[in-house]
């Protein structure tokens, strides 16, 4: 009598579970024991010539942001792995002239001004990957980062007179916290094209400035964002090893 109850208890278990059971299929992607290493790079530039924008009038100058970061991963588990960042950032902007009007009897000009300014960044990740489909070509994934920032930037305005000429040097430190989604493409069995967005993010950043080699001061900002940032898309070449 035990042993019918028994059967029945299992069929119904076995019932239950496919009831509940959305199909979902866990491919492996990518294997256990495998290394990732790759880098990505971001470049951008601009250059005005007497340009007006809304309230800005006769922009003229130019400017540049370049950005590298190398990175390597290890899978500790199919489709999850935990790896490093290095991040080195530069920009510059130099303005020769800039004129800001706000109505008939409010303008600002800006005759000479030059920042550059560099950060280097230390980053620690995981990663969780997901096959489209039964596909181990394309794939998704979702990388959680956990960073801090160092860096320096000096920036100069030139005024009427050598007495009027400003200069303030910056140290930052920053840290962050952010979760970027991604799509990877494999070329062949080694080497994937990647891209991704950044679309949560928390952040404190801190600013010391000495202007003058006599006057300090500092700022301190804190955000959170969950959003879509078109300015973090990062497109890159990784190699699974």
């Amino acid at each position: 009598m035990s042993f019918y109850q028994q059967s029945f208890a299992q069929n119904d278990k076995v019932k239950r579970s496919d009831l509940y059971s959305r199909g979902i299929e866990n491919n492996t992607f990518v294997k256990k024991g495998q290394w990732l290493t790759g880098a990505t790079f971001n470049y951008s530039e601009h250059s005005n010539d007497n340009y007006k924008f809304l309230i800005l009038e006769d922009w003229s100058g130019k400017g540049y942001n370049f950005q590298v970061s190398p990175f390597v991963a290890y899978f500790l588990n199919d489709n999850f792995s935990i790896g490093g960042r290095f991040t080195y950032n530069r920009s510059l902007l130099d303005i020769d002239e800039l004129n800001l009007k706000i109505g008939d009897n409010l303008s600002m000009s800006i005759n000479g001004a030059h920042q550059l300014s560099h950060t280097f960044y230390s980053t620690f990740f995981i990663r969780n990957y997901l096959s489209l489909g039964k596909s181990n070509r394309f794939g998704l994934f979702n990388e959680v980062r956990l960073s801090y920032g160092y860096g320096q930037s000096k920036e100069t305005t030139i005024g009427n007179t050598p007495a009027e000429t400003q200069g303030v040097y910056s140290v930052i430190n920053e840290f962050n916290i952010g979760v970027a989604p991604g799509l990877v493409a494999f070329i062949n069995d080694n080497v994937a094209l990647e891209a991704s967005i950044g679309l949560i993010g928390f952040s404190n950043k801190w600013t010391k400035q000495v202007e003058n080699q006599v006057e300090e001061g500092e700022r301190r900002v804190s955000k959170a964002n969950f959003n879509i940032d078109i300015f973090s898309l990062n497109i890159g070449l990784a190699f699974y090893l």
